[in-house]
């Protein structure tokens, strides 16, 4: 015969309970161990007071000493407590009850502490309720998927089909309405400020794309917006849209994307540049054409390939001319 266990372990208590039951019954250790199918050092574990026997091992020893219902009621409760004493996660999840829940997290809060309360019970995979969902509502990272799934791990917790209608209606209840996805952060940002004018649109480029614009030339910045035009136009398959982009070192027009919108509006785009030009390198001659809105007289334009392709055009016309005056006045042949 070995003396009551100290009231040190978690499991003092369910301890003092099973060494109790088995003097009762008369039984050593030994005798337990081979009437239960168990090892001895598995009945001294059990009695020790510091480890929680299984819930099979539980059920064998007291099988072994004859319990009763009530007395085996009473040994699962204490198994129970002394888990959830051992884990020591009940205290700090300050749960409410279940008919004060008011929101989600009050709901995964008392979910994971009907968990600790039970024992924290081994879940596995029960149908309809996956191991992985098991897991989250465990670790207060989710919620059920459905009523379904409360009810099953509900049921796995100990949890009587009476008291489980609590649970469900506040699960109804905060599941009902769920709260709106905060806006990404890039729909939040300003960095275009669009300015109605009549039925044209006016967009200024401000914030970070404004500080973006400043570092960069102006070419290369015109050059990189119609490019994303392009993509875009191709992405969703609306085709390029009537959009030029026109660039002058000396002649600004305020305007440098010009546009269609699908509404068959005009819409103008100005990017802010804050870089004083340089002053061009020589007037345009007396027979070179009206400069074009948005143009520069020398004709260079950044924008679609037909538009550079006739500019080019129009620049060879002029050198053969130039040529052809050169040489009337140098009495050369001309080429």
């Amino acid at each position: 015969m070995t003396s009551l266990p100290s009231a040190k372990g978690p499991f003092a208590d369910l301890a003092e309970l099973l060494v109790a039951l088995r003097r009762a019954a008369r039984l050593s250790q030994r005798n337990l161990a081979a009437r239960a199918n168990i090892s001895r050092g598995t009945v001294q574990n059990a009695e020790s007071g510091h480890t929680a026997p299984s819930a099979l091992l539980l059920d064998a020893y007291l099988k072994a000493c004859g319990a009763d219902s009530r007395t085996a009621d009473r040994a699962r409760r204490l198994r129970t407590r002394g888990r959830s004493d051992q884990r020591g996660r009940l205290r700090g999840l300050s749960a409410p009850a279940p008919d004060l829940i008011h929101d989600r997290h009050d709901l995964a809060a008392t979910l994971a502490a009907a968990y600790e309360r039970a024992g924290a019970p081994p879940l596995g995979d029960r149908e309809p309720l996956p191991r992985t969902t098991a897991w989250r509502i465990v670790k207060r990272k989710g919620l059920p998927a459905n009523v379904t799934q409360l009810e099953t791990f509900l049921t796995a917790c100990g949890i009587s089909p009476a008291v489980q209608r609590l649970y469900t209606d506040a699960y109804r209840r905060v599941t009902a309405t769920r709260p709106l996805r905060p806006a990404p952060l890039r729909a939040r940002r300003n960095d275009i400020r669009t300015i109605v004018e009549a039925r044209s649109e006016r967009h200024e480029l401000t914030g970070t794309a404004a500080a973006i614009a400043r570092q960069l030339p102006a070419e290369a910045l015109e050059e990189m917006l119609f490019t994303a035009i392009t993509r875009e136009a191709q992405r969703n398959g609306s085709g390029l849209p009537d959009v030029w982009v026109a660039s002058s070192p000396y002649l600004d027009t305020g305007v440098d994307i010009s546009m269609r919108t699908a509404a068959g509006d005009r819409m103008d785009i100005q990017v802010k540049n804050y870089r004083r030009p340089e002053p061009p390198p020589h007037a345009p001659g007396p027979g070179a054409p009206p400069s074009r809105p948005g143009s520069s007289p020398s004709g260079k334009w950044f924008g679609p390939r037909r538009a550079a392709l006739a500019l080019a055009q129009v620049e060879a016309r002029q050198a053969k001319d130039s040529d052809r005056e050169a040489a009337a006045l140098l009495g050369a042949p001309a080429r």
